[in-house]
């Protein structure tokens, strides 16, 4: 069972962080474990992108994309996290809180919005799914579709949750025809992918993708085609 912390409660304790302008973990000691494989997760992003935590910012979406991939396959392959979980934000405003405010911090500062108050901003949460919601079955594949991303395409995807929750494999199809994207291409003024999404909402109200001749696959291959994208 996964501890949960209401708003109310994190709100009291990231209230005392203001007075000394840094917060304070309290790992409760079923969760040693977590915190030390989330923090050895944390040394070994810093390691791959070779650099320390003071230079993170200018790096951000680098940053978040290699802690973001290492937590994701630690907390599914060794602590059995599913969407069920996932989807409860009493369990990520608790790790946001008790279990690794630190690397928060290192991240946004003291910005509320990133450890508790607005669910589709909690920063270790926004990770997790960005990844989920792109897996391609390994580390490697799901790092090699996402590595020319930024993080406005992080927030496009985890925003989009419709009313009936994600359409995981859907996401996952969009994730990699959007890979096959020339990478000048990706530059925010040209906002494909914003568009993409935008299209994919206003389409599967009306079409069930799967169902469609070709299903999901050829859905997502017309999204792209619409505005001139060929995609493999």
């Amino acid at each position: 069972m996964w501890m949960t912390l209401s708003k109310t409660e994190s709100e009291k304790i990231f209230n005392s962080w203001l007075i000394n302008s840094s917060p304070a973990e309290y790992v409760h000691p079923n969760y040693a474990d977590l915190r030390k494989d989330i923090i050895n997760s944390y040394s070994d992003a810093l390691n791959f992108l070779q650099i320390d935590d003071n230079a993170i910012k200018g790096k951000e979406y680098d940053f978040d994309l290699a802690f973001g991939i290492r937590f994701y396959s630690l907390m599914v392959s060794k602590y059995n996290f599913n969407e069920r979980q996932a989807s409860d934000d009493g369990v990520w405003r608790y790790i946001s809180i008790y279990l690794i405010p630190d690397i928060i911090y290192k991240r946004w500062g003291l910005n509320p919005q990133r450890y508790y108050i607005a669910s589709r901003r909690i920063w270790i949460k926004v990770l997790w799914w960005y990844i989920h919601l792109s897996w391609q079955g390994d580390t490697e594949s799901t790092f090699n579709i996402l590595k020319d991303n930024t993080t406005d395409e992080m927030a496009q995807i985890v925003d989009r949750s419709g009313p009936s929750g994600y359409r995981v494999k859907l996401c996952r199809s969009i994730m990699y025809h959007y890979s096959n994207i020339a990478v000048e291409k990706k530059k925010r003024g040209a906002q494909i992918f914003r568009k993409i999404m935008k299209l994919n909402t206003a389409r599967s109200r009306v079409v069930e993708p799967a169902l469609i001749i070709g299903g999901e696959e050829q859905y997502v291959k017309e999204l792209f085609e619409y505005f001139g994208e060929k995609s493999n």
